[in-house]
């Protein structure tokens, strides 16, 4: 009976020893695989993760006050002074002026200086003369300034051909000329030798040679 019992139990430890040894030659399990996506995605969350609690972590932007200009209103008192009407430091009053005057009055304007106006010639501008021909050119000029024509006064070669007898330049007034009134001055002339259209021009010089007015003659020469 017990060699029985014994048989069992050695038989038992032989299946179980079987058994273990069995499980410890059994293929092993593989491992499972990697998901990389998996893998990138969650990289991605756990990054995203830590800015935002760094941002959360980091304290607001105060904002800054909005400028508000403040405008002072200066406020003007009145001071009421008083002036005295008597004593000493009185203010004298002024009576106004009831009407103003109808017309002031004109001032009277008059000619300045020396001025002059042609009034006639002897000989007409276009007279034909013969070649070396003598004739007196008197000039009738009227003063209308406001000075005297004395005798320092005088017509004086100015442009033009001078036909004048001798080459003369200049002539004087023969007498005194006074404002409004007309004088004349003769010039002796002779005609130039070679036919043709010739003319001159002189002017009307004071006593100081300050020339004021222009006359001039245009003769033709032919035979």
């Amino acid at each position: 009976m017990h060699n029985k019992n014994r048989l069992v139990k050695i038989s038992f430890l032989i299946i179980l020893v079987a058994v273990f040894a069995a499980s410890c030659t059994t293929r092993p399990t593989p491992e499972p695989t990697v998901d990389v996506n998996m893998l990138a995605t969650q990289a991605a969350q756990t990054i995203e993760a830590r800015f935002t609690e760094t941002a959360l972590a980091m304290p607001s932007e105060t904002p800054m006050p909005t400028y508000t200009p403040i405008v002072a209103t200066a406020t003007i008192g009145t001071i009421p002074i008083t002036l005295p009407t008597t004593g000493v430091g009185a203010i004298p009053t002024v009576a106004a002026q009831s009407t103003l005057p109808a017309a002031l009055p004109t001032a009277t304007l008059s000619a300045v200086g020396d001025r002059a106006v042609w009034a006639d010639q002897s000989i007409k501008d276009g007279t034909k003369l013969k070649p070396g021909e003598s004739a007196d050119l008197i000039w009738y000029i009227t003063n209308v300034g406001t000075t005297t024509w004395t005798t320092d006064y005088s017509v004086r070669f100015f442009t033009g051909t001078n036909f004048a007898k001798a080459g003369n330049n200049r002539y004087a007034f023969p007498a005194s000329v006074a404002p409004q009134q007309t004088g004349s001055v003769t010039i002796d002339i002779v005609a130039p030798t070679t036919p043709g259209e010739y003319k001159m021009a002189w002017v009307l010089s004071n006593a100081e040679d300050r020339n004021f007015y222009t006359v001039d003659i245009t003769i033709v020469v032919g035979e």
